[in-house]
């Protein structure tokens, strides 16, 4: 099945989490050059890639030398200042590398809520493209507030991969993919109902580190998969993990999408109202 999706990938959204990001309790920058060299490949063959990462406040975090993340607002937002320079300086070294060069993308929920910023923020990312750079986006922590903020990347990943009408999104984790009653049962390879039965698998194991659960990142899948969009979660750390997933190999969960790709547009529209009503219950 993996396959039918793999064919003729034009974009993109890759999705690294925090849990990929750090060590042994640091923040490691050394598995952005490992992503950004397998990233550069497919640049090269023309594919469009998004990058949207997780990590900032963690990176801050290491810097200065904080043992857990901060519970409160001025702290995160204090902690991702401190954390995104170092973060960026990650992923610009790493591409310039290979050739590439990056360009920083911060959004807020308030930058994609109106129809004007979400066209806005469509044309500002192809226009970063189509200068050859390679957009890496994560939320602006700096200045979210409790009210406005995405809660988490994945939940981002999915809606950018609406936004841009990509033909993929990987998630990266630090799980091998969806795995029965818990990270060490036996992996689900595919998914073909984000039902809610494939919730019951979603134990979470979050640390200091990280804010978004299998959980979450079920809930995310769920939107690109109902918009038409595949999903791939696995390994982050496993090696040469993007180039075995676009070679077909059985590597972490496949989500088929329930559909085929519909209008980013009216997705946006649909989901963006859907997450509005769940912050409003929390």
């Amino acid at each position: 099945m993996r396959k039918n999706f793999i064919k003729d990938i034009r974009g993109v959204v890759i999705k690294v989490g925090t849990s990929v990001l750090t060590r042994g309790g640091r923040f490691d920058k050394t598995i952005i050059g490992d992503l950004a060299a397998e990233i550069a490949g497919f640049l090269k063959r023309g594919t469009r890639v998004w990058v949207v990462t997780s990590g900032a406040i963690g990176a801050g975090m290491t810097l200065l030398n904080l043992k857990k993340r901060p519970v409160s607002m001025q702290g995160l937002q204090a902690a991702a200042a401190v954390g995104q320079r170092h973060l960026m300086q990650g992923y610009e070294e790493a591409f310039a590398r290979r050739g590439f060069s990056t360009a920083q993308v911060l959004l807020t929920w308030d930058d994609l809520a109106s129809p004007k910023r979400f066209l806005n923020a469509k044309r500002t990312l192809k226009q970063i493209q189509d200068w050859g750079r390679v957009p890496v986006i994560n939320e602006n922590d700096t200045v979210a507030t409790d009210e406005i903020r995405f809660g988490d990347n994945d939940r981002l990943s999915s809606l950018l991969s609406i936004l841009v009408e990509a033909d993929a999104l990987v998630i990266l984790s630090d799980t091998n993919g969806l795995c029965r009653g818990g990270r060490h049962g036996a992996r689900i390879p595919v998914v073909e109902k984000t039902d809610g039965e494939i919730f019951s698998h979603a134990k979470e194991n979050k640390n200091d580190f990280t804010v978004g659960g299998m959980a979450s990142k079920l809930k995310a899948i769920r939107m690109s998969v109902s918009s038409g969009i595949p999903v791939f979660l696995a390994g982050g750390r496993s090696p040469k993990v993007l180039t075995r997933i676009f070679a077909g190999e059985d590597i972490g969960t496949f989500f088929a999408p329930h559909l085929k790709k519909r209008s980013a547009r009216k997705d946006w529209v649909t989901h963006f109202t859907a997450h509005i009503r769940a912050q409003e219950r929390l």
